[in-house]
């Protein structure tokens, strides 16, 4: 067994990345009974997609590992894989697209991918600066943020971020500006240099 996959196997706490995960495989049965309210639990799906691929950064013996000789670039890369798990869970349920809902694939995949990006740069800076679980902070932060826009527009009577039917450019706007700073985040925490 190789070195990077033997540290996978021990070092990610594979319990919340694959809990989120199946929550988001179990909400995504729920549109396929209730798909008037898809528009709710889509961002829910997407909210624990997130949430598993922030809880892929936690690391219960960081203080040990900071120092390692491979180094802390490598142990981040080696993460970076796994995040390729919930990420693949967005793309199954938005290609699939459960209940015959009408979701425009390619602005929902950008969707998924712009918030995964942020996700994984964010994750991946605190553990940069040694926090051991950054999942445990994301992770219901993200869920938040993802079901928020849904209640205030529900509230407000403004128009959702996360649109079934059609995807109005302005959306997409939106989501680009997420994935651009998603990528900067990234840029960020996966730059080579001295810092742990």
């Amino acid at each position: 067994m190789s070195a990077r996959l033997w540290y996978l196997r021990h070092g990610v706490a594979w319990l919340p990345v694959l809990a989120c995960c199946a929550a988001a495989a179990a909400t995504a049965l729920l549109v396929v009974h209730w798909p008037d309210v898809a528009g709710v639990l889509a961002p829910a799906v997407l909210a624990c997609c997130a949430g598993a691929a922030a809880f892929v950064y936690d690391e219960d013996a960081l203080a040990v590992v900071a120092v390692t000789p491979r180094g802390a670039g490598w142990r981040r890369s080696a993460r970076l894989g796994v995040t390729l798990l919930p990420l693949s869970v967005w793309v199954v349920v938005v290609a699939v697209r459960p209940g015959d809902v009408a979701f425009v694939r390619p602005g929902w995949w950008l969707i998924g991918g712009a918030t995964l990006i942020l996700v994984v740069g964010s994750a991946a800076l605190a553990s940069r600066r040694l926090v051991s679980t950054p999942g445990a902070v994301l992770a219901p932060v993200v869920a938040l943020a993802a079901v928020a826009p849904v209640t205030l527009s529900g509230m407000f009577s403004w128009g959702s971020v996360y649109p079934i039917g059609d995807f109005p450019h302005a959306v997409r706007t939106v989501w680009l500006g997420v994935a651009l700073s998603g990528a900067a985040v990234c840029a960020v925490a996966f730059r080579p240099g001295l810092r742990p």
